[in-house]
């Protein structure tokens, strides 16, 4: 489906996630644990609705957010739900309603079957785009060692990862930029920093 102004009734349904020791996903706490959602309104586009809804749930903004699916909402709800995902390091996530928790996907402990849905297909595409796309890099903040990336994608991939393997393969792609700073954790030796580079090449032919 193209964001473009939707004709109602349609809702916009999004699953935030964000990794501390685990990944974790915003719940609604005293609503039979919804994610955030709203019906999208008249001139709006279906983002402009998804990212309304993280603000008006939690007072959350300016994360990294795309379209997972659509499907019907089921007898006696919205014709149509959009379901987003966003992903954000969690301490830029500075959550500024009362009524929200961290909740674990596995299972998701929500009652509304379509949120359950919602969050566990998100969990799936995240898994499945790892080896594609720069989507763990997401979670991280501008500039990070490879033991933090590596973490992401072990907590992602539910899988522990070799590290020499790991950083052979992570220094060889494109994505990775490496910077002249370091930084010390404990007593061992500083760590190298990097960032994700700022845009990808253009596809050829």
């Amino acid at each position: 489906m193209n964001d473009t102004k939707p004709s109602a009734p349609i809702v916009a349904a999004v699953a935030l996630f964000t990794i501390r020791d685990k990944l974790e996903f915003l719940r609604l706490e005293g609503e039979q644990g919804r994610i955030p959602s709203l019906p999208v309104e008249e001139d709006e586009t279906l983002e402009a609705c998804a990212r309304r809804a993280l603000w008006e749930a939690a007072g959350i903004e300016e994360v990294f957010l795309e379209q997972l699916y659509t499907f019907d909402g089921g007898p006696g709800g919205p014709r149509v739900i959009v379901a987003y995902y966003a992903l954000a390091p969690h301490d830029r996530l500075h959550i500024r309603r009362a009524g929200v928790s961290w909740a674990d996907p596995t299972p998701a402990p929500i009652v509304v079957e379509e949120h359950r849905v919602i969050v566990e297909r998100a969990c799936e595409r995240l898994a499945g785009k790892l080896e594609y796309a720069p989507i763990a890099y997401q979670f991280l903040a501008d500039r990070f060692t490879l033991g933090e990336l590596q973490t992401v994608y072990e907590i992602i991939g539910r899988q522990a990862l070799d590290k020499r393997n790991f950083r052979r393969r992570i220094r060889a792609s494109w994505d990775l930029v490496e910077t002249h700073d370091a930084r010390r954790e404990g007593p061992h030796r500083p760590a190298r920093l990097y960032r994700l580079r700022d845009a990808r090449p253009p596809l050829e032919g």
